[in-house]
């Protein structure tokens, strides 16, 4: 007998459970299920490609991806100064062009991982061809203390427009591609750019990770988490993942200083915000909101013991019962607290579906 192929939404999920055909504790077993295979959904339409767990062929097209990406980032900036102009550009340009051209061509043969991983490789070499065509038309400093090997190290104003550019070209690409690995070069250069124009408002010639910069890198990590948040709500692909895992880079590192150096009542704050995560990843069902939330909860308990016990004997417990209690957590959570929760959360959007 011939099948017929059905395709259905979340969205209809939620109508069924309206309807009393499936229960809100199946509809979040879905979810959950739909969650676990997220960060690979996109290999769903791989055509010939394996497809199935990490192997030997997915591992062998990230390392080339990140092999040619690190070779045009790293290593090629040690030698482009020795270089002329018009090879600079030539050589650059033609690489883009290149990769993008053979991985448009992998991608509409079935190969959707390898081409997009080759786009990916080809648009992270965009900042070197803007600084280099910078260079020759002469708007660039004529000082070494800006070659293109120092873009990771150095925090200047002269990066910004640069970095402008190559969002705006990450941003065209992974529209007309949808490969998500693409929002990981959109998340960490919009944290280089909101540091590059933090210097350039402060107008300071010395760079100092204070406060201001620490603040900022905040700010920028928690609006990572809501544009990912904004995301997972509006796309079907999971561009999500990898602003979830940036944003919550930076802001564990970054609240973390602050927390450190002000203690006080920011540290009930930092305390607040990493509870919520938790509870977040139910609502959202992200793993990444619950791992990041269980290391900040932590962390910061551990610094307490720290604080309190240092050099005495207490400390030896303290840190004893600190892990005791992270096993005893995650048994009560998954006994006592996760059921009650989805079930509460399922119900909550039954009730956003019907208004």
């Amino acid at each position: 007998m011939p099948t017929t192929s059905v395709h259905f939404t979340l969205a209809d999920l939620e109508q069924w459970v309206e309807k009393g055909l499936i229960t809100p504790e199946q509809l979040t077993n879905i979810r959950s299920h739909i969650e676990a295979a997220g960060p690979v959904a996109e290999q769903a339409k791989a055509g010939p490609e394996q497809r199935k767990g990490l192997n030997f062929v997915s591992l062998a097209y990230y390392f080339g991806g990140f092999m040619i990406l690190l070779a045009y980032t790293i290593f090629m900036g040690l030698q482009w100064e020795s270089l002329e102009f018009t090879g600079q550009i030539a050589i650059s340009l033609f690489t883009i062009v290149v990769l993008w051209a053979i991985g448009y061509f992998l991608q509409r043969s079935g190969f959707r991982i390898a081409g997009g991983l080759l786009i990916f490789a080809g648009t992270g070499i965009v900042p070197l061809f803007v600084f280099t065509v910078q260079r020759a038309l002469g708007i660039w400093p004529d000082d070494q203390t800006y070659a293109y090997m120092e873009f990771y190290r150095i925090v200047a104003q002269t990066w910004i427009l640069l970095e402008l550019i190559s969002i705006g070209v990450a941003v065209i690409v992974i529209w007309r591609v949808r490969f998500t690995l693409i929002s990981l070069l959109i998340a960490f250069w919009t944290w280089f750019l909101s540091m590059d124009i933090t210097r350039w408002v402060s107008r300071s010639d010395y760079w100092t990770w204070s406060d201001r910069e620490q603040i900022v890198s905040t700010t920028i990590g928690v609006g990572m988490l809501g544009l990912g948040v904004w995301l997972q709500r509006r796309t079907k692909q999971d561009y999500s993942f990898w602003f979830y895992l940036f944003g919550h880079i930076i802001v564990l590192s970054h609240l973390s200083a602050l927390t450190l150096n002000r203690e006080g009542f920011l540290g009930i704050v930092y305390l607040a915000v990493y509870i919520s995560f938790v509870v977040a990843s139910v609502w959202l069902q992200r793993r990444v909101f619950l791992v990041f939330g269980a290391i900040g909860c932590y962390s910061y308990l551990s610094y307490l013991a720290f604080q309190v016990f240092q050099g005495a004997l207490g400390f030896v417990f303290a840190l004893g019962v600190i892990g005791l209690l992270i096993v005893l957590t995650a048994v009560g959570y998954q006994k006592y607290l996760r059921s009650w929760l989805e079930n509460q959360l399922a119900r909550y959007r039954v009730a956003a579906v019907k208004s």
